[in-house]
C-alpha cells in the first residue's frame, strides 16, 4: 500500500544525527504494536522525548500519547498533546521527535503526515515505521527517516545510515 502524496517529497541529507537507546525504539515498537482494533492493526502513534546537543537530537523517553487511531490514520487529542510536553518538562525535555506506523511497507510522509506533526522545528526528525510497527527500527532495516529541513519536511534517504544511531544498553561487555 502506497502512501497518499501530492505534493514532492524531496530528499535530502540529514542536518545532524538521531541518536536514541536500543531500549527507548525496542519499547516504542512494542507500542506501536499495540495499535489495534476490532478491525484489526491500526496506525500507532509514540512521541519521544529528549534535548538537542548541538545539531545532534538526543533520545532519552519515550511518550505514548490518547490516540483516535484507525486502519489508515493516527491522530493524539489535543489535551494528550499538552500532556506529552508538560511531562517532558517536568523532567527537563522536549517533545523532539515523533514515530508513526504505516499500513504497509511505503514509509514516506503522505501529504497528511507533512501537516499533521506536532509543532515542527527545524532539525526535529519524523520516524515511520512500515506494516503496522513491525516494519523495522533502522535505515537497513526500511523505517522512514524524515526531518524538518528549513520550513518542510524531507526523506533522508536510506545510504545516510549516520542518521539514525540505535545505541545498545550495553556496550563493550557485561555490567
Amino acid at each position: 500500500m502506497s502512501v497518499f502524496r501530492i505534493t514532492e517529497l524531496p530528499q535530502r541529507p540529514n542536518r545532524g544525527r538521531l541518536i536514541v537507546p536500543e531500549q527507548v525504539a525496542v519499547q516504542t515498537k512494542v507500542a506501536l504494536l499495540g495499535f489495534r482494533g476490532p478491525d484489526g492493526r491500526h496506525e500507532g502513534l509514540v512521541y519521544w522525548l529528549g534535548r538537542r546537543v548541538g545539531a545532534d537530537t538526543l533520545i532519552l523517553a519515550g511518550y505514548l500519547p490518547q490516540c483516535d487511531h484507525g486502519p489508515q490514520h493516527v491522530l493524539a487529542n489535543d489535551s494528550d498533546i499538552g500532556e506529552a510536553v508538560r511531562t517532558a518538562r517536568s523532567v527537563g525535555l522536549c517533545v523532539v521527535a515523533q514515530v508513526h506506523s504505516h499500513p504497509g511497507c511505503d514509509t514516506r510522509h503522505s501529504d497528511g503526515d507533512d501537516r499533521l506533526i506536532l509543532m515542527p522545528f527545524n532539525g526535529m526528525f519524523s520516524l515511520v515505521v512500515g506494516d503496522y510497527g513491525r516494519g523495522g527500527m533502522t535505515l537497513d532495516q526500511g523505517i522512514g527517516l524524515h526531518q524538518f529541513q528549513d520550513g518542510r519536511w524531507v526523506q533522508v534517504p536510506a545510504e545516510c545510515r549516520e542518521a539514525l544511531c540505535v545505541v545498545p544498553t550495553v556496550m563493550g561487555g557485561l555490567l
